[in-house]
């Protein structure tokens, strides 16, 4: 099965204004900030800026974040460092991102069940340990009762996992790390944000010599245009209701249009610019393919890839059809006209689908 996501018709998910800083970054071939010369001091006093920008937008200190060059890293940094020994239990969603799963697999694994809305199904646990808790899933768009949650856990130490949204306010109140992703906010791959709040138990897991508490391998024009694209995406939070808006109108001809679908979550209780479809005697990969034939070229979802086709674990878990699925992650830029569009397409793709087999 295949999963999509993406904006129509080829248009990027890179926020314009982070485009263009980081072509003038670039340009510019910013130096190594850790070095004396003058240029490298210019870089550094640009990353320090950058640093307490990133900071204020994500309603943190700056010197509770670590850059990261690679984003997927910070799953196993972010909880890995709470662990105290290889035995530490490690609590998971069943729904967790596989980078989660895998880092929670190579310590004492507790998979948490969910129920058919994605929520966590489980009691008050008194055992110790640390808890992955997903702020919002990246697949079904799901957003997690943080505060509920924590409160099962009174024993355990909160490593969140917020890669899906900059919104900080969808933290809990209580929490010990955090991994923040610069794309969910429309800004450039490849940079991590790694929150560390509670640095008395966490500790760097990496083999490592120095003070450094992370690899410092990261891009500075990078940086700076992960900087430009979160602070646009914080100054119009209005363009958030608009996503919502067109999730809607998406879901709804859908729904009403289509038999025998699920769509997975309610999107009062999710992210609003994420839906995911999963129709019955369908195939994901011939609907992606017909999809692209009609115009609309959208790209295949985290949760599986050709090299791994196995049906999604998150839709599995939900106990929901786990086979025709689509995964649609609208952009800021999309218009009503191109959900229309799209909700047409995939209609007609459907029927035409179910009438070859």
């Amino acid at each position: 099965m295949v999963r999509v996501t993406g904006n129509f018709r080829k248009e990027s998910p890179l926020h314009p204004k982070a485009e263009a800083a980081l072509l003038a970054a670039f340009d510019a071939g910013w130096a190594d900030p850790r070095k004396l010369s003058s240029s490298s001091s210019k870089a550094h006093h640009m990353r320090q800026e950058a640093l307490e920008s990133i900071a204020h937008q994500l309603s943190l200190r700056s010197d509770e974040i670590e850059i990261l060059g690679e984003p997927l890293l910070g799953h196993y940094l972010s909880i890995a460092g709470l662990a105290t020994s290889p035995k530490t239990k490690i609590f998971y969603c069943a729904t967790s991102r596989s980078e989660v799963i895998a880092t929670a697999r190579s310590f004492d694994p507790v998979e948490l069940p969910v129920d058919i809305r994605g929520n966590l199904d489980i009691a008050q646990n008194s055992q110790p340990g640390v808890l992955a808790l997903q702020i919002a899933n990246g697949e079904t768009g799901i957003i997690t009762a943080t505060d509920e949650v924590v409160k099962l856990f009174p024993d355990c130490l909160i490593a969140c996992d917020a890669t899906t949204t900059p919104d900080a306010s969808l933290l809990p109140s209580r929490w010990d790390s955090a991994i923040f992703d610069s794309g969910s906010w429309a800004g450039p791959s490849g940079i991590g944000i790694l929150a560390i709040r509670n640095s008395k138990v966490w500790k760097n897991p990496l083999p490592h010599i120095g003070i450094s508490r992370v690899p410092q391998s990261y891009s500075l024009p990078l940086l700076l245009s992960s900087v430009v694209a979160l602070e646009a995406w914080k100054s119009d939070l209005s363009e958030d209701m608009r996503l919502r808006d067109l999730s809607a109108q998406l879901r709804l001809r859908i729904a009403s249009s289509v038999s025998d679908c699920d769509i997975a979550g309610e999107l009062d209780s999710s992210l609003g610019n994420i839906s995911s479809f999963s129709f019955l005697y369908c195939h994901g990969e011939e609907l992606l393919r017909e999809l692209s034939i009609r115009g609309f070229d959208l790209d295949s979802g985290s949760a599986c890839t050709s090299d791994d086709l196995a049906p999604s674990h998150v839709l599995a878990a939900m106990g929901i059809l786990t086979h025709g699925n689509i995964r649609v992650t609208i952009h800021r830029g999309t218009t009503s006209d191109e959900i229309e569009e799209l909700g047409t397409a995939i209609i007609e793709s459907v029927a035409q689908m179910r009438a070859r087999n």
